[in-house]
């Protein structure tokens, strides 16, 4: 028999309720069991990963009239159905899903979430009624809620519309149709068409955006290079302005990641799309945003070492794993030293200046005018700013790629890790710039190299990061000696772990000779050169 599941109805005004409860008392032995009032917090992560997946994602605080008790539960429902997929004991909000102790929903957390935490969207006060049907021998054959809800903070007078919901009981579906021909018949409430969490998200103006940390260019053929330009550059700043209130409150480390990774796009458009913006402008921007990823650096690094602590414990023999207790307690310290100079920088008078001088760029729409248009050779500082974006871009992204086939065809056996570090940093420009103007190119074409990118990306990015973490360590290791944090043990334990990231540096220098060789197939170069029309670049300059 297929199953029957929860079925809810609009309750328009109060005597909905009483009409409801005169209606089936005629035909079954209604029992009204409780009165609650509860409050209920709707949970996602910031990019809104449970509602992508169809969970819909809450925290209640309960009270009952009856019992005069306080508790917490945490759910999770199946969003198209309703069904409940988690009912858990919870005494607060769960942040991440290492914070929910049942082995199989902390898994679906995991999956879903990641190291992105919960964060509430929206509370509702809700007041329930709650009534059963039972039969003679006062067995439960279809349970009812009658729900009444208030937003707490609204954006308006405006709320949701009270609901009726319909409980199935197994065993008893003919009883649970029965209820439905009885309300849909003779009350003829109408059902629901529409969560009540999307409810009130059209309520409060939210929407279930993932993007919110992503550039979505949306580029015209037509754009000069500075009408291209300022509008991925006003997107990158948005992208910045929308991390920066996470990134203060450390609600999770993406927010910092999304918050440097735009700096880095920025500084990537203003390096590599030249001739575009005067040179005293561009000499303040470049420095200043170099200025904003270098004093972002040190908190993003301890995220990273506390993100991968677990792995490093994992990583060393079991007998050895406690002593590397006291470099977690040094790390936390030293975060906490680090994200409050971060936000006093946030707060200083050199970065007001830079957020109020870049808005003041961004809202020019014309073209950037030099200060002394008239003095000779000032005209080649923006000559490429009236040309036809697709062509600056297309001429740079070719020369970065000619640019990656020189640095990694010379990369050998012998050579030092400082040129795969140059040419990673080759290739993310490259990546940038592909991503940035990839509506001008063939899409098709310009996926499968971005594709064969990656691989090459993720080979160079995870040697480079243990090329760091190595000699951090070190450097760590001498400073909680310095401090008097560590002990011979502790100090042992760093130097394993040093060994087994060492073991896996040299792993991955190994592979990257097979990662290169696949980027650069025949076929890739060929499919590259169709997709930028490199014909018409050759023998173009800048």
């Amino acid at each position: 028999m297929k199953s029957l599941h929860n079925a809810q109805f609009v309750l328009a005004q109060q005597t909905d309720s009483d009409a409801i409860f005169t209606l089936l008392q005629q035909e079954f032995a209604l029992y009204e069991t409780d009165h609650t009032r509860l409050k209920r917090h709707y949970l996602d992560s910031f990019d809104w990963r449970m509602y992508r997946r169809n969970y819909v994602c809450t925290w209640h605080e309960t009270a009952s009239k009856r019992t005069k008790s306080r508790d917490g539960i945490f759910f999770i429902h199946d969003k198209k159905t309703g069904s409940s997929i988690c009912e858990l004991p919870l005494n607060s909000v769960p942040r991440f899903s290492k914070d929910v102790n049942h082995q199989t929903y902390r898994k679906l957390l995991d999956d879903v979430l990641g190291i992105r935490a919960l964060m509430t969207v929206a509370v509702l006060t809700v007041k329930r009624k709650q009534l059963l049907i039972l039969n003679e021998e006062h067995k439960t054959l279809v349970l009812l809620q009658v729900e009444h809800y208030a937003i707490q903070k609204p954006s308006d007078s405006k709320q949701p519309a009270g609901r009726l919901i319909v409980c199935p009981v197994r065993g008893y579906e003919k009883v649970f149709k029965r209820v439905m021909q009885l309300i849909t018949g003779q009350l003829k409430l109408p059902r629901v068409h529409e969560t009540l969490l999307d409810e009130v998200l059209a309520i409060t103006g939210q929407a279930p955006d993932s993007g919110k940390s992503a550039v979505n260019c949306g580029l015209k053929r037509s754009f000069n290079t500075w009408e291209a330009e300022r509008i991925l550059l006003q997107q990158l700043f948005g992208v910045m302005q929308i991390n920066e209130p996470g990134l203060r409150e450390a609600i999770d480390t993406e927010f910092l990641h999304d918050y440097r990774v735009a700096v880095r796009r920025v500084r990537s458009m203003l390096g590599q799309i030249k001739h575009v913006l005067p040179d005293n402008l561009l000499t303040y921007f470049k420095r200043e945003f170099s200025w904003l990823g270098s004093v972002t650096t040190p908190t993003r690094d301890l995220d990273m070492y506390l993100l991968k602590f677990d792995g490093y414990v994992q990583s060393l023999p079991k007998e050895l794993q406690q002593h590397l207790e006291k470099f977690r307690l040094f790390l936390q310290r030293h975060w906490k030293i680090e994200h409050a100079r971060l936000c006093r920088v946030l707060d200083s008078k050199r970065y007001r200046k830079l957020v109020g001088e870049w808005q003041k760029l961004l809202a020019n729409v014309d073209m950037p005018l030099l200060e002394e248009p008239s003095q000779q050779g000032q005209a080649q500082e923006i000559v490429n700013a009236a040309k036809p974006a697709s062509i600056v871009a297309r001429q740079r992204i070719w020369k970065l790629y000619k640019r990656i086939l020189k640095e990694g065809g010379s990369i050998t056996p012998q050579s030092h890790d400082e040129d795969l570090h140059e040419l990673r940093k080759s290739c993310k420009k490259f990546r940038y710039l592909i991503e940035f103007f990839q509506a001008y190119y063939s899409g098709k074409s310009i996926k499968k190299l971005l594709k064969t990118l990656k691989q090459l990306q993720d080979n160079l990015g995870d040697f480079q990061d243990l090329c760091v973490q190595i000699g951090q360590l070190n450097g760590f290791a001498e400073q909680m000696q310095q401090e008097g944090l560590a002990d011979t043990r502790t100090i042992m334990a760093m130097g394993v772990l040093v060994e087994k990231l060492n073991e896996r540096k040299m792993a991955l220098r190994a592979e990257f000779g097979r990662r290169f060789e696949s980027f650069t197939q025949p076929e890739n170069k060929a499919a590259f050169v169709e997709a930028l029309q490199v014909q018409q670049l050759e023998g173009v300059t800048e």
